[in-house]
């Protein structure tokens, strides 16, 4: 058993996005219709109906997914407790659940700023009505569904131009909101004078996007497009997406490797720095002594990264140390699939981290120190004592993995870890 291929999504807006082509182009890479069309009840908004089909934007065909809402005042507006009251309504999975909360949250503070409100007083109106949480709340869990984990976005993203209607009048777009969102993105003005990227489209893309460029190198399983609702015979108003496995992801790993060296940086700053590196998505990050020019002492940072976390990454590392470049290369890495079971002890459950070779054996299992620790203090006990305890009962479960052996996994799929 090897451990499930890592799917990523590449997007190329390059005529906008809406929440609308978000569905739309989940559905069209295979997202299960039924996922989108039950969505409404689980969220527990009668008046809305969800419909997937075709479509045809200047003679390109593209999955289409319309929100129809029965009879909604055109004043609903939604604070930020009634979003998320409805969200956990619907008890997404773990991965649709962040993405969504993560796309909302980045809503309200948008429009906090824009309002110069506390995101917790800030009434949301279009951007919180029954068809944006389904848009929203749908494309987080189409996505997730298709087993996407990572998401990039070519560039520059065009803003379009003229005038948009909202609560608050008529305004330049891109909507406030919509600017605000992309604030760090390369964008462009045009091509056309009509709003390209709503708000809820960029929200969207906030959320779910980890770098913007380039398609990273990866294996193309499948190209689609969503549409949205205005049809333009001379550009057609899709978002288009290619969905594909990240080359190296079925037991061979690609991943970028970042450094920098510092010598003017004090010491005490270096472990949370470590600390915000794997917070902002690092894999593994770590620091090692150096000699620098003129025998100086200094440290050499090293962080190891997904490539699509590799921008972000190299921001981090320029804002929270006193270095003032930051050296990337790519590498592979052949690895076993890991995953984490609960073994008895006679004080209490403890996690074991397990090796599973491409073979689907069991290789060796090693106790979380965290949670031998927690015992060994709360029971008075040696940290190696807990050790052994747990080491035993892994390799009775396990048929003698932890003393060299090798034991098939029963059926259970690997998470995959760092």
């Amino acid at each position: 058993m090897s451990a499930p291929a890592r799917r990523h999504l590449h997007v190329d807006p390059f005529s906008g996005a809406s929440g609308d082509m978000w569905l739309g182009l989940a559905a069209d890479l295979g997202a299960d219709p039924g996922l989108l069309v039950s969505l409404p009840e689980r969220l527990g908004l009668t008046a809305v109906e969800v419909s997937v089909g075709r479509a045809r934007r200047a003679g390109l065909e593209a999955g289409r997914v319309e929100v129809a809402v029965r009879g909604e005042p055109s004043g609903t507006a939604r604070r930020r407790g009634d979003v998320f009251e409805i969200l956990d309504r619907a008890a997404l999975p773990a991965r649709a659940a962040r993405w969504a909360a993560r796309a909302f949250d980045l809503l309200f503070e948008a429009e906090g700023r824009i309002h110069g409100l506390p995101p917790g007083e800030v009434h949301l109106h279009e951007a919180a009505a029954d068809d944006a949480l389904v848009d929203i709340a749908g494309t987080a869990l189409a996505l997730d569904a298709l087993g996407i984990e990572s998401v990039s976005c070519g560039i520059p993203v065009p803003l379009g131009g003229g005038e948009v209607r909202s609560a608050h009048g008529t305004l330049p777009a891109p909507a406030p909101a919509a600017a605000a969102l992309l604030e760090g993105v390369p964008v462009s003005g045009g091509p056309v004078a009509r709003e390209l990227v709503t708000p809820t489209g960029a929200a969207i893309l906030r959320a779910v996007a980890s770098r913007f460029g380039a398609a990273p190198p990866m294996r193309l399983e499948r190209a689609g497009a969503g549409a949205g609702a205005f049809d333009d015979p001379e550009r057609p108003n899709v978002l288009r997406g290619l969905l594909g496995v990240p080359l190296g992801a079925a037991g061979e790993r690609a991943l970028s490797v970042l450094s920098c060296a510092v010598d003017d940086m004090p010491p005490s700053d270096l472990p949370p720095l470590i600390d915000r590196l794997l917070a902002e998505g690092a894999r593994d990050a770590f620091v090692q002594p150096i000699v620098m020019k003129k025998g100086r002492p200094g440290f050499l940072v090293t962080v190891l990264a997904e490539p699509q976390r590799e921008e972000a990454l190299a921001e981090r590392l320029l804002a929270d140390s006193t270095t003032l470049g930051v050296r990337v290369h790519r590498e592979s890495r052949i690895e076993w699939a890991r995953d984490t079971v609960s073994v008895p002890t006679p004080w209490g459950p403890v996690r074991v981290k397990r090796a599973i070779d491409s073979g689907g054996r069991i290789r060796r299992g090693m106790p979380e120190f965290e949670d031998v620790r927690a015992i060994a203090d709360r029971e008075g006990l040696s940290l190696d004592e807990v050790r052994r305890a747990a080491r035993d009962a892994f390799s009775r479960q396990n048929g003698g993995a932890e003393e060299g052996g090798a034991s098939r996994a029963p059926g259970d799929e690997p998470e995959e870890k760092r």
